[in-house]
This record gives structure tokens, sequence and C-alpha cells, in this order.
């Protein structure tokens, strides 16, 4: 069942990327610690050599590398869903505080040796529909997080991403743009919710107190991260509590 299983998803993530570019993907044999998720998997240092990353690891960078760039010095955030670190000791390079949570207690358990000289960053095991944060955040990073929760149960968490921030406080995450469902998606498990767009969105942030400030997008050619692009496999928001 779990070689079945791999294969469509490889069938799943072929459909969802260029076609020219198109590759068979093993999270398990790319990203050792994907802990039989979506988890990508690199250590990020100061000599990261970007070019060497594959695929997904690049589109997966340069979300964080987006974020690194719009939060302020020395802000505290939250890293939900944080998969192997690496974007935890993104952020960390300039945030005071970075607390990074994750389901599995295995990636958690590893990821804290991994990043253990980088001080300011906090790593636990947490189900994100039990945090237990009030003001705490000036900002929240949440890349493909929300699309992995039934559609029923996004409002719990973004409420508690509400409650986790501090007043004016900013949640940026990313989701893939308009999945379809399948048949294949369902029984993988992964996601859950599909079809997100912006209208979409816009009832989730109107329901839970938030205000969207800007939403981009983001492919898998070019791994941009821009409010215009010919074709989206992503769509990145920015909401503002208020």
């Amino acid at each position: 069942m779990r070689t079945l299983l791999k294969k469509i998803f490889k069938k799943l993530i072929q459909s969802n990327q260029p076609k020219s570019d198109s590759i068979e993907y093993d999270f398990d044999k790319n990203n050792p610690l994907g802990d039989g998720g979506e988890r990508v998997d690199f250590k990020f240092d100061k000599k990261l050599d970007v070019a060497n990353l594959d695929m997904y690891q690049i589109n997966h960078y340069k979300r964080y590398e987006f974020a690194v760039g719009q939060i302020e010095e020395k802000s505290v955030c939250g890293d939900f869903a944080c998969g192997t670190g690496y974007g935890s000791a993104i952020l960390s390079e300039k945030a005071s505080e970075v607390i990074g949570v994750d389901l599995s207690k295995k990636v958690i358990d590893e990821i804290s040796i991994r990043y253990s000289a980088k001080k300011n960053i906090i790593f636990r095991n947490l189900n994100l529909l039990q945090l237990d944060y009030k003001n705490y955040f000036d900002n929240i990073i949440s890349f493909e997080t929300i699309e992995h929760f039934k559609e029923e149960d996004i409002n719990t968490l973004l409420k508690l991403y509400f409650d986790a921030l501090k007043p004016n406080g900013y949640l940026y995450f990313s989701v893939p743009y308009m999945q379809e469902e399948s048949e294949g998606a369902k029984k993988l498990g992964f996601h859950l919710t599909f079809n997100i767009n912006e209208d979409k969105i816009s009832k989730w942030a109107l329901e839970n107190g938030f205000e969207i400030k800007n939403l981009f997008y983001q492919d898998y050619k070019s791994h941009n991260v821009s409010k215009e692009l010919a074709h989206k496999d992503f769509i990145i928001g920015i909401l503002k509590k208020i």
C-alpha cells in the first residue's frame, strides 16, 4: 500500500509542476526527515548554495527568503509547521526569538540538535490546534500548512493564530493555488482542503479578525514570489491582526 501511495504522490506532484521539468520526486529519498510527510529537508547555514537545492527545496526556501525580507529586526516570530527547521534558522538571522512548532516529535528532536547553536530558536513538538500562546508574536509564518487541515478546522486554526499574535501582528502563509481535489490526493491524506483561491482567503480572514494586507503568487518554474504571474502554483498571503 505504501509503495502504491508513493507512486500516486509522484504523479500528483508531476501534475503540479512545469511539464518541461517533469521529474519523479520522492520525499523520503530526497528529504530524510520527511517522516512520512511533505517536509523539505536541508540544513541552512550562511554557506548554503541554493543552486544545489532541488526545485521543491528552492520553492520552499524562496518563501522564507521572502518572509525574512518582510519582518522587522528583533521581532518575535512563530514558525508554525516548521518542518525541518531550516526556515526557523533563516528567520533567526533577523528575529530576536523564533519558536518553531511541528507535529513530528522525531523531526523536532533531530532539528533541536541540528540547530542547537542558534540560541534564539526554540522548537516545540505540538499539534497546531493546541497552540497556547496569547498576544506573543509579532509575526507568524505558516507556509504550506492550512491545506493540511479539514476546511471545518481552518477557522479554529486561524483563530489560534489570531490569539497568538500581538495587536497589529502579521500572519504570512502559503497554500497551493486552486489545487483540484483528486482521488490520489485524498488517498495520500496530506492535503485536506482544495480549490483555495482569493475568495476563500478573504472569507477566512474576515471571519477571524484579519485584514488582508497583500497577496502574492509563486510558481514552480521561476520560484519567484510576485504579485503578477502568468502561471500560479501557490498563493502567499499577508494578513494583519486588527
